[in-house]
């Protein structure tokens, strides 16, 4: 059975990711892990790091004690099959570790006190996982609520042909919730090259199973008409693959003038390539 990692901190935000996960998992038929790491306490003698191992024991044993607690508060997994995993370090290197051990499908993790895009990549763990792991990640921000989504739309790069494998899990998570796919290419060009119309008819034979449609539209800014066409649309979730991580960074260093358009509430997958 495939797995999601659910990132959890013990925080609101956490718990609004993994019922939001929880939903996912029970109509993709998949089980969740409950990931928690926590950091090490590190003291110094003489300049060399000393960890103490009665701290990292007690940690340990106190993490396990929270996670007990969050669960009892999260009467929904009933729904659902899970297991927990709790580590000592980054969050980064414990995600690694436990997708190198199982056949995760999705991470999915809220994003603290953001309330849009930009804030969401501006020095997050979102923003650092989405950035290193080889999976598709579901970032959700505060209060975001997927659980019910019917329309999901994909930035469309007609510049590169897809493989099948790259946005299968974009196809697999419009079926489970019979939503509709839109896949939108922003350009600024007034119409289609000839090699981008053929681009877009082999993108058609993936999409033959699921509700969807192309939509072209011209903006001299990507990221702009981007997601304008979300807000406009009322996009329940914007999917996107990995090559577009300069259209994230120009997210995280925005200008101010851009500040109303990156603060649409706004849930992000993003698909490895």
């Amino acid at each position: 059975m495939k797995k999601i990692i659910v990132p959890i901190d013990f925080s609101d935000c956490s718990r609004n990711a993994l019922k939001n996960a929880i939903m996912v998992a029970e109509r993709m038929n998949m089980e969740l892990i409950l990931l928690h790491s926590f950091m090490l306490p590190v003291a110094t003698t003489d300049g060399t790091p000393l960890i103490v191992g009665s701290m990292i024991d007690d940690l340990q044993k106190a993490s396990e004690s929270s996670m007990t607690d969050f669960i009892k508060k999260t009467p929904e997994l009933d729904r659902v099959k899970y297991s927990t995993e709790i580590t000592a370090g980054l969050l980064l290197s414990a995600l690694t570790d436990v997708l190198e051990k199982h056949d995760v499908a999705y991470v999915i993790m809220g994003t603290h006190g953001a309330s849009g895009l930009k804030k969401v990549f501006m020095g997050s763990n979102a923003y650092t996982v989405i950035k290193n792991v080889e999976c598709p990640v579901i970032a959700l921000p505060e209060d975001a609520d997927i659980t019910k989504m019917k329309k999901i739309a994909m930035s469309g790069d007609y510049k590169h042909s897809p493989a099948a494998h790259s946005i299968e899990p974009v196809i697999a998570l419009t079926k489970a919730f019979f939503a509709h796919l839109s896949v939108i290419h922003i350009d600024q060009d007034k119409d289609l090259e000839h090699d981008e119309i053929e681009i877009a008819k082999s993108l058609e034979k993936y999409l033959k199973k699921v509700n969807h449609s192309f939509h072209f539209k011209r903006d001299y800014d990507v990221e702009d008409g981007l997601l304008a066409f979300s807000k406009e649309e009322n996009i329940d979730l914007l999917v996107m693959i990995s090559r577009h991580h300069s259209f994230i960074d120009r997210i995280a260093r925005g200008s101010e003038t851009k500040r109303l358009v990156m603060d649409i509430p706004m849930p992000l997958m993003i698909m490895p390539e």
